[in-house]
């Protein structure tokens, strides 16, 4: 439940960008402060295996694919 919870307010509060390509499992990436520095993050649509891919000092925002 924390995933969904954490992912629901990304989505509401930042910029969101969706891959859609051949697979028929599409990607959502995002940008989270919840650990106190922004960072991109990537998930599936059904809000299975998240990643961050974005660990540094710097302010990580507008992911695009």
């Amino acid at each position: 439940m924390r995933k969904a919870s954490t992912f629901i307010l990304a989505l509401a509060f930042l910029t969101v960008a969706v891959a859609c390509g051949e697979q028929e499992q599409s990607r959502i990436a995002f940008t989270s402060h919840r650990d106190g520095n922004y960072g991109i993050h990537v998930i599936n649509v059904d809000g299975s295996e998240e990643t961050r891919l974005t660990d540094n000092p710097a302010d990580d925002i507008v992911p695009s694919w």
